[in-house]
């Protein structure tokens, strides 16, 4: 985004100078004309070689500015202030200039001043106008009594004085315009700005809140103890997997995990040792599982895993390899004796029927399991 933006001001710029030269060269041009016409007019006695010979530099001076902007890959804002002083140079040069070669038509100069302060309405503050205007008016005074009294040229001072002060009320009426434009600019780029803040305020607060949101749901459908999927959650996805299974014919196996003997572990060590042992059984069932299995606390030391595309064999391999994964697990601080084993009833699915009569047919061969002896997997055919 940082970089878009860098872009646009690099081509706003870019169009800002070579317009500001285009039309610094027009206001040249126009004197120019105005000049070849007073001597085509015979009103003046200025001389063809010297127009013909200023009109040349000026057409070059704006070649080599519009061809260094064209060539500048990046004009950076030092960049625009050189072009526009460098101009600024150029112009006070050439406008002193004129006043040797205009003799009787000094005053044209001032037209040439008043197109620059009409292009710096859209482009300049009010300091820069008043640079322009005070530049124009001195030179206009300076140069007028240079060409008059010491050069001998044709002219009156006292006139080309009567157009200077002609031409400030004019120029100053523009410098105004120029401050109110500059500031409305200011406020307009402020307002901008402030935009951007607010909008970049609001993404980053709709991120929170999707972040929020996120945490929030992910905290409604995991148990906080082991991480697992929480009962409701899973009741859920038993849900999607009934409507699957009723629809396209492939089962799933559901798999009811008790460990043995916990309450003894939490009498025995606490209950924070005990919580210890959900969480490495959790660990341990979650490592076991494909991309299609589930598995969810069910409520205390109990869980249940839905065991996606698995038949009756299937679940059984993968059952038996939990408890004997679980059995091997080793806790420090419980001492080396110490080792938890689990009991588990599975069951396939039934097309159809409830799933409630699939957990249940679980829960009865688990109760098998348990009561044959515990640390061992018992199958419900369905």
């Amino acid at each position: 985004m940082q970089a878009a933006q860098d872009f646009d001001k690099n081509v706003r710029r870019k169009k800002i100078l070579l317009k500001y030269t285009t039309l610094v060269f027009v206001a040249y041009a126009i004197t120019q004309i105005a000049t070849l016409g007073a001597y085509l007019a015979g009103i003046s006695s200025v001389r063809l070689p010297e127009v013909l010979l200023l009109a040349s530099i000026s057409l070059g001076v704006t070649a080599i500015f519009l061809l260094w902007i064209r060539l500048k890959n990046v004009a950076t804002k030092k960049f625009a202030n050189f072009v526009f002083f460098g101009q600024f140079a150029v112009w006070l040069v050439m406008y002193s200039a004129w006043f040797l070669v205009l003799r009787e038509v000094r005053g044209a100069a001032l037209f040439c001043a008043l197109m620059a302060l009409s292009f710096l309405l859209s482009n300049a503050n009010l300091i820069q106008s008043l640079i322009v205007t005070a530049s124009a008016t001195l030179l206009q005074m300076a140069g007028s009594y240079v060409a008059i009294v010491h050069l001998k040229q044709p002219g009156s001072l006292g006139v080309e004085i009567f157009y200077a002060l002609c031409f400030l009320p004019a120029a100053l009426f523009i410098c105004n315009l120029s401050d109110q434009y500059a500031r409305q600019r200011s406020e307009v780029k402020a307002a901008k700005s402030a935009a951007e803040q607010s909008r970049d305020a609001a993404h980053q607060l709709n991120a929170e809140l999707e972040k929020a949101l996120k945490m929030v749901h992910d905290m409604s459908i995991h148990d906080e103890l082991t991480g697992l999927f929480n009962r409701r959650h899973l009741m859920d996805v038993l849900s999607v997997e009934k409507n699957r299974a009723d629809r396209t014919g492939q089962l799933f196996s559901i798999v009811v995990v008790d460990i043995d003997h916990f309450k003894l572990v939490n009498d025995s060590f606490g209950h924070l040792k005990g919580d210890e042992v959900l969480k490495e059984v959790a660990n341990a069932l979650q490592k076991t599982l494909r991309g299609c299995d589930f598995s969810a606390r069910f409520g205390g030391e109990e869980f249940m895993m839905i065991l996606g595309q698995a038949g009756a064999d299937g679940a059984k391999a993968c059952a038996e390899r939990i408890r004997r994964l679980i059995e091997a697990i080793r806790f420090p601080g419980f001492g080396d004796d110490f080792k938890v084993t689990v009991s588990m009833g599975l069951t396939e699915y039934r097309p159809v029927e409830d799933i409630s009569e699939s957990i249940s047919r679980a829960d009865q061969a688990l109760y098998r399991a348990k009561n044959s002896g515990r640390n061992r997997v018992e199958y419900a055919k369905r």
